[in-house]
């Protein structure tokens, strides 16, 4: 058959395409040819051409689909690279489609798939289709049309290809006979279904078989992508099956930011030259953005004369004619901005310098696949980014890692979002609704109110007259099986800048109701600042009672080492009848109700739960609240928990505030014992691998750098000397107490924080953000704030709990076995010890360290154990080691032992650690940190940090105590640590000591 095309009609509005033959058919012609031949599907094999397993499996999905009893649009997921296109233009004549509109989101994307759906070649070289089956007549539209003549023209093709905007420019009832004579929809890119003018088109095949074909079925606004999943062809498959091509990530660290472009593009450069030297048909794209930064990148990439530099943005002009010099190789680097994405098929894309990173996961998964596909004389995709000085959200943040691996970390994000939307499809299909609320990804605020229903009816279809004049529901879910309803209301409130009855505003809100049968609780939560939650309770569960009262504060039972962050009380006394508190304030006010002078009116505060830190409001008239926002199937799990307590009359809400941690405003410190040092929570939290300590001898990561106390600077304690420790070198700082409640710091050197291309002196930043002191009885200081918990911490360690271990032939003065492996020293006695009750055992003796020994042992790759051992050595006297009972034995390692706890909040984060000091000390030349295992194992075991659960454990290994002559005062500051570790995180504590 003759494939070339013949354009047909005149008007801007369209264009129709067929074939050249001997005979003309016309529409209906040609769709006899498909209905009265066979589809043959045939399989790819090594000595045969034909479609691919992930084509195969769409198509048959897709028909199997087409031939069922819908009611939903089906999602067919196809990574970049697996044939997407072949597939959808399979199952239009393997369907044998009456008349089919493909909508696609770009006019790139429109003119490249209209090219290959009147072709029809690839079906014809794999013998996929033989000559009595005519090619398509393909009508493209350009935009909106004027008359019924021209859609008439339109309809007498095969195949309508369009672009969401051009179908924006139709007229309602064009598009309703458009959609009225087309038998199926097939949406390309369906990631941008969501959109208006998208969900538009959608809405009008409500009942018509609708095919929606992505690689990444989720949005960056979070809503979701309405329809079931019948097809899913995970990313780490077309990896490993070779439609996928490998990724390299080549790190730059620049700390600078006006050197980081150029050291950018100095790398990607390299890279390129190289494949280029290898006879690899490769080119360069750098990713800027706006255009004015892209403009500046391009200067720099001017330098590189013979590889013809191109900027290309959505103001160049001519851009059909560079990107056809793009293609046939004039340019070998293209300045890019948000240009060249879906719809551009370039497979020599392989070095990607990225100057402006994306701000989205998703946007940057679709980027990604601009790079992957794989044909013949091209290699692994390379992409190079600055890791000193990228700002990215956290969804990002651990491909910009040095040695992070692309290859798994893209395949795990996207096999975990299209597991997450499987199981969202899932709690989906348990509602009744047809709308559109539960395709928003609903993220509500998590809050509720609560009504005991024990003298109540559940009447829940009676929410549908909740509406009254002024507002109405908009859209409704029941799930019937879980007793869950979800609407939303659009409320019309009048403007307050005039008195005009005519105007008014439009307001959205989100209700949400959960009745829990089994223990009669009825749970709302309303988005809306004076929503009706009272009228709407009567509707669906009449003579139901609000919790409230006493009772609602039950909710902050059970919290450990609670921190009130505010309290609001309603005052017995003349002319004051609320006051709000907060900070120090607090403690005062614990006499007046006790006294009943007053009594409680809102409370918020923080602290750990089942070893994990939360947040808890609640208030007298209640309402209970978190400083979080969740799925709908969280909120109800939190619920769930806050019913629990709301029902445990055992729960005395008196002693909340009393046994609340109490804040001191001191000018000194206290006669407490210091037992540890730690860095602010404002540097935790940041990605440490990128913070670097500067000094004009010496500069270090702050991985590697270590806060220590050092002593008392005053013997009134009203100063304290610390040091920050590296193995490169030692910076020695002054905290002062200036005032009650304020202190200061000072460095007698010019030390500096680095992050983010940015330089803060060191002491500026203490001033702002001051480390934490930990002392022995768990207490902790804060800037000028002594944090103390009420509970007692006076528990006393079992002394059955104490292991004795024999210590023969270790000489226990020498705690460490350094990098030259001492076999005499407790390190190494302790990990020879342990080595066969793990899997993969490390050596992280050093400053920075997680812990002396960190030891992991992998459970069917579904959860991980994570054993720290931080050892002490026994000091020598004349030479001479000798166990006993002296208490400074133990104040420095159960220092240790309590800041290491903070690791166990992000397991992901304290393994790549690992792996970084790993590296620092091979590139050293020294000996590898890991006693047992591989570096491999511990990236792997990264990889899986996000999806396995976790047992926690901590041991204390200190051959300088005897268990024979223990002491009181070492056993009640044992117990404090355990007390301490037990609380933040669940964790229990082990103690080694001698015999």
């Amino acid at each position: 058959m003759d494939l070339i095309q013949q354009k047909v009609g005149k008007s801007k509005s369209y264009v129709a395409w067929l074939p050249l033959n001997e005979k003309k058919f016309n529409r209906d012609q040609i769709l006899e040819t498909w209905k009265m031949n066979h589809f043959i599907f045939k399989e790819e094999r090594t000595d045969s051409i034909g479609l691919r397993p992930p084509q195969l499996g769409g198509i048959y999905a897709a028909l199997g689909y087409d031939k069922s009893d819908k009611g939903y649009s089906a999602t067919v997921i196809m990574p970049t690279g697996t044939g997407k296109t072949e597939t959808i233009l399979s199952i239009i004549i393997a369907g044998k489609f009456n008349r089919t509109l493909v909508v696609v989101p770009s006019d790139a994307l429109r003119s490249q798939t209209a090219k290959k759906i009147i072709e029809y070649g690839l079906l014809r070289q794999f013998g996929l289709i033989d000559t009595k089956i005519q090619n398509p007549i393909v009508a493209v539209l350009n935009h909106g049309i004027k008359n019924d003549e021209e859609l008439d023209q339109i309809l007498n093709s095969n195949v309508i290809v369009a672009s969401a905007p051009a179908l924006s420019f139709f007229p309602e009832k064009y598009l309703n006979k458009l959609a009225s004579h087309c038998s199926h929809l097939i949406i390309d890119e369906a990631h941008h279904v969501i959109a208006t003018t998208w969900s538009r088109i959608k809405e009008k095949f409500s009942h018509k078989s609708v095919f929606q074909f992505t690689a990444t079925p989720f949005r960056t606004d979070g809503s979701r992508i309405e329809g079931r999943i019948i097809f899913n062809y995970p990313l780490k498959r077309a990896q490993q099956d070779g439609y996928f091509k490998a990724i390299e990530f080549h790190p730059v660290r620049e700390f600078l930011d006006e050197k980081s472009d150029k050291a950018i593009a100095e790398k990607a450069v390299s890279l390129l030259r190289d494949d280029l030297k290898l006879g690899l048909d490769h080119i360069l794209m750098a990713r800027a953005y706006p255009i004015k930064r892209a403009e500046e990148i391009l200067n720099i990439y001017n330098e590189y004369k013979d590889l013809n530099p191109i900027l290309v943005s959505s103001k160049t002009k001519g851009k059909n004619k560079i990107i056809q010099d793009i293609k046939s190789g004039l340019h070998k680097v293209i300045i890019c901005v948000d240009m060249l994405g879906e719809g551009f098929d370039l497979p020599q894309l392989k070095v990607c310098a990225i100057h402006d990173p994306h701000k989205s996961i998703n946007v940057m998964l679709q980027f990604t696949g601009r790079f992957t596909r794989n044909i013949h004389n091209v290699g692994a995709a390379k992409f190079v980014a600055n890791v000193a000085s990228v700002a990215v959200n956290e969804s990002l943040e651990e491909l910009y890692k040095e040695d992070s691996d692309w290859n798994h970390i893209i395949s795990d994000i996207s096999a975990k979002k299209i597991e997450n939307e499987k199981e969202y499809q899932n709690f989906r299909t348990e509602f009744n609704s047809t709308g559109k609320l539960l395709d928003l990804g609903l993220m509500p605020s998590i809050s509720t109110i609560v009504f005991n229903t024990y003298m109540s009816n559940w009447e829940p279809d009676n929410f549908l007259k909740f509406g009254k004049k002024h507002f109405n529901i908009y859209d409704s879910s029941i799930n019937d099986e879980k007793n869950i309803i979800i609407f939303s209301v659009k409320t019309f409130s009048p403007v307050g800048w005039t008195s005009s009855k005519e105007f008014y505003d439009e307001l959205w809100d989100l209700y949400i109701v959960y009745f829990d049968i089994k223990n009669n609780l009825l749970f709302v939560h309303s988005s809306a600042k004076d929503g009706f939650v009272t009228r709407l309770v009567n509707l669906i569960a009449k003579n139901a009672t609000k919790i409230q009262g006493e009772r609602v504060f039950r909710t902050l039972a059970g919290l450990k080492r609670l921190k009130l962050q505010n309290v609001g009380l309603n005052k017995h006394k003349k002319g004051l009848r609320y006051s709000m508190h907060t900070g120090t304030e607090i403690n005062d006010q614990i006499p007046d109700i006790e006294a009943k002078r007053a009594t409680k009116s809102n409370i918020f505060g923080k602290g750990y739960e089942n070893g994990k830190p939360v947040s808890i409001g609640c208030s007298y008239k209640g309402k209970i609240w978190s400083m979080d926002s969740d799925s709908v199937d969280q909120w109800i799990i939190w619920c769930n928990s806050i019913g629990k307590k709301i029902l445990d009359d055992t729960i005395d809400t008196n002693t909340i505030m009393k046994t609340a941690m109490q804040m001191i405003e001191i000018d000194c410190f206290p006669e407490t014992r210091v037992i540890a040092m730690e860095w602010p929570l404002s540097i935790l939290r940041k990605n440490d691998s990128k913070l670097v300590i500067n000094t004009k001898k010496w500069e270090d990561s702050i991985i590697h750098c270590e806060p220590l106390f050092s002593h008392y600077y005053s013997p009134k304690k009203e100063a304290v000397l610390f040091e920050i420790r590296s193995s490169k070198g030692m910076i020695t700082m002054t905290m002062k107490f200036t005032s009650k409640g304020e202190v200061a710091f000072s460095c007698p050197e010019n030390a500096y924080i680095l992050f983010g291309g940015q330089k803060y002196n060191l002491a500026d930043f203490f001033n702002e953000y001051p480390p934490l002191f930990y002392l022995e009885d768990t207490s902790f200081i804060d800037g000028g704030l002594h944090i103390t918990p009420t509970d007692s911490y006076q528990y006393i360690y079992s002394v059955d709990n104490l292991e004795e271990w024999d210590w023969k032939g270790v000489n226990i003065s020498v705690e460490s076995q350094t990098a030259m492996k001492l076999t005499h020293s407790i390190q190494y006695y302790t990990i020879k010890n342990i080595l066969n009750d793990y899997d993969f055992v490390f050596d992280d003796d050093g400053s920075g360290e997680v812990a002396d020994i960190v030891a992991i042992k992998n459970i069917n790759d579904s959860e991980l154990v994570i054993h720290l051992y931080h050892c002490k050595y026994c000091p020598a006297v004349n030479g001479i080691s000798t166990p006993g009972a002296r208490v400074d034995d133990v104040y420095q390692v159960a220092g240790q032992t309590v800041k290491s706890v903070k690791w166990f909040a992000d397991n992901e984060k304290m393994l790549l650690r690992l792996v970084e000091r790993e590296k620092a000390r091979l590139d050293k030349g020294l000996s590898s940190r890991i006693e047992k295992g591989t570096i491999t194992d511990l990236t792997y075991y990264a990889r899986i940090a996000r999806y396995a659960t976790f047992k926690h454990g901590v041991t204390i290994v200190q051959p300088a105590l005897s268990k024979g002559k223990i002491s009181n005062e070492i056993l009640t500051l044992l117990g404090s640590t355990e007390a301490y570790l037990d609380e933040i995180s669940g964790v229990k504590m082990r103690v080694i000591i001698n015999k």
